[in-house]
């Protein structure tokens, strides 16, 4: 399956990814041998990353590009974003153009702690939709409170996005993130899916596992949208 991946962290030493242009790549190789055909680079934004200069991401997305269009695939893009960790002042930032959306678009990648209380993912929903932006939630397994029924409908129905990551799709079926994971995919609930690849060792791309569970479980046509099709329209919706 082609797929499009929008949570990524690539970037070399930007943040608690990858640590070098050499790393970068292999990261890349591995990624469009499970058939990435092109990545948004989301550097995290946070307390600890203070990933504030736009120009610096675009520069280092431009000069892993024409590597990767080198080594890679001459057709490989990479598009620049960030994974934005949600605080007050997030959609001030956003205005003046401080830290990135999603590949020039409206979309925004924002991210919680794991144990944020709901009320605080409404409120930062809200927030983001009523100034204009499309709020696409992070890694959404790891938000317990979207576990309660009702929850990730009320947000989709608001405008919100949810992002999950192919990893645990591909776990052991008895673990309860993966059962959940699996559970929302059948209700297909999830809009799309990301490698969010960090390094070589531990967070390496690692696509196959979920998706032999989803070519048995999973309509086809909502696999493209998931992995494609749906990534595909934020790249095209500035144009």
């Amino acid at each position: 399956m082609k797929k499009l991946d929008i949570h990524c962290h690539i970037l070399p030493k930007l943040d608690d990814g990858s640590g070098s242009l050499q790393e970068s790549i292999k990261m890349l190789k591995m990624a469009r041998r499970q058939n990435v055909i092109s990545v948004i680079a989301t550097p995290h934004y946070s307390a600890q990353f203070k990933n504030d200069n736009p120009e610096k991401i675009q520069r280092l997305c431009k000069t892993l590009e024409e590597k990767a269009q080198e080594v890679v695939d001459p057709e490989f893009r990479i598009y620049p974003g960030q994974e934005i960790f949600y605080t007050d002042d997030i959609l001030e930032k956003l205005n003046r153009g401080e830290i990135l959306t999603m590949a020039g678009s409206r979309y925004v990648l924002v991210e919680f702690m794991p144990d944020v209380p709901y009320s605080q993912i409404l409120r930062a929903v809200t927030e983001l939709v009523f100034a204009g932006y499309i709020p696409v939630l992070a890694h959404t397994e790891r938000y317990r409170a979207l576990r309660e029924p009702g929850r990730v409908e009320e947000l989709t129905e608001m405008g919100a996005y949810m992002q999950m990551n192919y990893r645990r799709i591909g776990g052991k079926w008895y673990e309860e993130t993966v059962r959940w994971c699996r559970k929302v995919l059948k209700e297909e609930k999830v809009h799309f899916l990301a490698t969010d690849m960090h390094d070589l060792k531990y967070r390496y791309p690692a696509t196959a596992d979920a998706e032999m569970w989803m070519y048995k479980h999973l309509d086809r046509q909502y696999m493209r949208k998931i992995c494609f099709k749906n990534a595909e329209k934020i790249l095209g919706y500035n144009r």
